[in-house]
């Protein structure tokens, strides 16, 4: 499945008043991200995620792929399983648990075929917000409109000082497994003064 999505790491302040404005009805649930990988990291660094997610009862093992033909789209495989432990998939790739990400996610659908969601995320230690847009191709048009209108809120507010460096922040900081397995490199140098390099995007 093609998955198109524009992400943008967000201060505290600003996801607060977005969850608390503009996106007051939007519901909310919580989901948990269980990261497979080799112990050097590989497929991390590849900008390959393998991960069981569990929400509202329900458990999915998905292997994701960053697409290199457009630059906002990533390429994703999933099947549902028995439970968060029932990972035989990974483990015959020879891969292994490296640790879990929970997020609180209060998702909005302005439009058909976009969804914005607002999320809280908690990881080793480390909680950090983030914006993330995912719409259909034919919907772009529209993804950016709702994407200049989120922008334009919180710089009116004065949430935002400046909207330039604002629209700078869109793709970077990497995706909630980039930032996993980063933090998980930080740690593991902070330990023993050297570990794997982790790709950013």
């Amino acid at each position: 499945m093609l998955e198109f999505e524009k992400k943008v790491l967000l201060s505290e302040p600003e996801y607060r008043f977005l969850k608390e404005n503009r996106y007051r009805a939007g519901r909310t649930a919580v989901q948990v991200n269980h990261y497979y990988d080799t112990d050097d990291f590989e497929l991390s660094r590849q900008g390959i995620t393998c991960r069981i997610r569990e929400k509202n009862g329900v458990c999915t093992a998905t292997v994701k792929a960053h697409q290199q033909t457009w630059a906002d789209c990533s390429v994703e495989h999933s099947r549902s399983v028995k439970d968060r432990y029932d990972d035989l998939l990974f483990r015959d790739m020879k891969l292994r648990h490296q640790g879990s990400l929970e997020t609180v996610r209060t998702i909005y659908f302005p439009h058909k075929g976009i969804s914005v969601m607002l999320d809280k995320n908690s990881y080793l230690g480390t909680t950090d917000y983030e914006l993330e847009l995912e719409y259909v191709r034919d919907a772009e048009v529209l993804a950016r409109k709702e994407l200049d209108g989120i922008i334009s809120d919180l710089v009116r507010s004065r949430i935002a000082a400046n909207e330039k460096m604002l629209r700078l922040r869109i793709g970077q900081g990497g995706n909630k497994s980039a930032r996993f397995f980063r933090r998980k490199a930080e740690a593991a140098v902070q330990r023993s003064g050297a570990g794997p390099a982790i790709r950013s995007e």
